[in-house]
């Protein structure tokens, strides 16, 4: 059913979900009730922390401001839940829903042209049946994205330039958390790409390369 992906969604408290819509820029429309009865409608203007209590700025179809204490929010409701399917699944829904899908075949040609700007041949090691989901090859391919952004800011400097010309082969495998090794002129790359991918990947494969070039 359309509505399959609901099942996904995890138990979080409404102050999380808005913080997270805040930090992710989702112009959402939502309701809110606080404790003491109030009932709002409308889109999230600013999150902001004073001190020990964090405030929240919405305006309202009306173009009416209000202005409230996050953890006074006792319900809240999502219009279009869809649109933040990854925050509210925390991940296990890996990908926003609705975008288009990327064949294997395509994903393979995709590889083979951006071998040529990684200076590296490029070895995708996945079972096939993680290559079956539809969101585990879109993530891949954000995944050689992202490495390709970080070779660009290692070769910055000579330094840099230099240690990423041992490199001629890079192998990314399915791993439970983010490895980053190297053997030989062999960087290995394991990331959970059934999973939501983690944010600023690119400077997280910059940190993690750096460390062992």
């Amino acid at each position: 059913m359309e509505t399959d992906y609901i099942n996904q969604f995890k138990a979080q408290s409404p102050a999380a979900i808005i913080q997270d819509m805040f930090n992710e820029k989702k112009q959402l429309k939502v309701a809110l009730s606080l404790k003491n009865g109030v009932y709002i409608e409308g889109f999230m203007v600013d999150v902001a922390k004073e001190e020990y209590q964090t405030f929240v700025c919405m305006k309202t179809e009306e173009q009416e401001v209000l202005f409230f204490d996050l953890q006074e929010v006792s319900v809240l409701r999502i219009k279009h839940p869809k649109k933040i399917a990854v925050s509210l699944s925390k991940g296990s829904i890996s990908r926003p829903l609705g975008e288009e899908p990327i064949s294997a075949l395509q994903l393979r040609r995709w590889i083979v042209d951006q071998e040529s700007l990684l200076d590296a041949t490029i070895n995708l090691s996945l079972e096939k049946s993680v290559l079956q989901e539809a969101n585990a090859r879109l993530n891949s391919k954000d995944v050689i994205t992202s490495l390709l952004k970080a070779k660009q800011l290692i070769i910055e400097d000579e330094m840099g330039l230099a240690a990423w010309k041992e490199i001629k082969t890079v192998a990314i495998t399915n791993t439970e958390k983010l490895q980053v090794s190297k053997e030989g002129n062999v960087l290995k790359i394991g990331i959970e790409i059934t999973k939501a991918l983690p944010k600023e990947l690119e400077h997280l494969f910059v940190e993690k390369i750096e460390e062992i070039l």
